[in-house]
């Protein structure tokens, strides 16, 4: 399949066209070394990702207030939500076999 005429012609064409051989060999080179470095930022962001969530608790579960979308019952929309200690309370009275433990954060 590759006699020695055909490995003749290979190097006289990359011998004669010396500049594209290297813009070639440089390109394909550039092109590696990009998917390498992509490869690693990605690996990277997975470890740090997991490092930073590894303490998280697997059955934990958090709450956070924002604002309403639509108006109801009177009130406008857009309104804040917030949560008082009395809520926790109730929390707690509404399922005292599946919670644990709760916390209130700021």
């Amino acid at each position: 399949m590759f006699d020695r005429d055909i490995w003749q012609e290979i190097y006289h064409s990359i011998s004669n066209n010396k500049l594209r051989t290297f813009l070639t060999g440089f390109s394909v080179g550039w092109g590696i070394f990009i998917l390498v470095l992509l490869l690693a930022s990605v690996k990277g962001m997975q470890n740090g990702f997991t490092l930073q969530f590894s303490d998280d608790a697997t059955n934990s579960i958090f709450v956070r207030t924002g604002t309403t979308s639509l108006a109801y019952g009177g009130f406008e929309a857009g309104r804040r939500i917030q949560m008082t200690n009395d809520d926790i309370e109730y929390i707690k009275r509404s399922f005292p076999n599946d919670i644990e433990y709760i916390s209130p954060r700021v």
